[in-house]
């Protein structure tokens, strides 16, 4: 294992015995958790957290939970939802910023929620909707969980959620130190036989500005504040099927840092 000198900043944000610290050495410093999936921890380049941190002058005491891959699911419903619950009752944290639900809903799970196209289909025709009702009510009572999660462990701490932007089922994938990941979507909407590319940039859009739509409705509660990320990028600006170029995490992080700042004007 690497040296405590030789660990980088982001290798130390993800670390306990750094965390605490901080927390205590900067009591006037912003407690902050960031939780979610690639989003906020993209290896290639810098993330969403990365740029983030960078604008705060790294004056935050940030501990780093994200993990590439994960589903908003699968952090709600098991042992990191546990994990994180013990951080927000044994740390005075502020805010908690979460990315969940892009691998639940045009990810890797996209392909139970399409039906094969059939001659005189259209693409909403191509929707699944028993599944995707299905799927959409699961990820409504996950951030419900987070919610009372939050509401029972810390309640003054505020939940910072973003609802993505509209992913391009392009077929391009990424290269991870010579690992090929991805493509996400194009290739399951081909195996259903959705092959026209407005077709499937129409039920993506559909998909995602559903997820939009649940996430504005549980805006209402208190403390959970939606990012306005839809609408951020370029078409330039994806790094491939579901990932920001190194600009466009910059732009996603700026709408964070300006959601941040009624919080904590004098640290963004």
């Amino acid at each position: 294992m690497a040296s405590d000198t030789n660990l980088t900043w982001g290798q130390k944000r993800k670390l306990l015995k750094y965390f605490e610290p901080s927390i205590k050495a900067h009591p006037q410093w912003p407690v902050m958790i960031s939780e979610g999936d690639s989003w906020f921890s993209f290896p290639i380049h810098k993330n969403t957290i990365d740029y983030l941190d960078d604008m705060a002058g790294r004056q935050i005491s940030l501990l780093r939970l994200e993990a590439g891959g994960d589903t908003a699911l699968r952090i709600i419903g098991g042992k990191q939802k546990i994990k994180l619950a013990k951080y927000l009752e044994r740390y005075r944290v502020n805010a908690l910023l979460f990315s969940g639900g892009g691998n639940d809903v045009v990810g890797v799970d996209l392909l139970p929620l399409l039906k094969q196209k059939l001659p005189g289909m259209t693409w909403r025709d191509c929707i699944n909707q028993e599944t995707t009702n299905a799927r959409f009510e699961r990820l409504r009572s996950a951030y419900l969980d987070l919610i009372h999660l939050r509401n029972e462990n810390r309640p003054s701490c505020r939940i910072y959620v973003n609802g993505y932007d509209w992913a391009i089922p392009s077929g391009k994938g990424a290269s991870m130190w010579g690992i090929k990941v991805g493509p996400w979507m194009k290739p399951n909407l081909e195996k259903k036989g959705i092959t026209d590319p407005a077709d499937q940039q129409s039920i993506i859009r559909e998909l995602l500005q559903r997820f939009q739509t649940m996430l504005q409705a549980l805006a209402q509660q208190p403390g959970f504040i939606l990012v306005p990320t839809v609408g951020t990028l370029a078409a330039n600006e994806w790094n491939d099927e579901i990932h920001p170029t190194r600009k466009g995490f910059e732009k996603i992080a700026e709408k964070f840092r300006a959601a941040l700042k009624t919080q904590f004007p004098q640290t963004f």
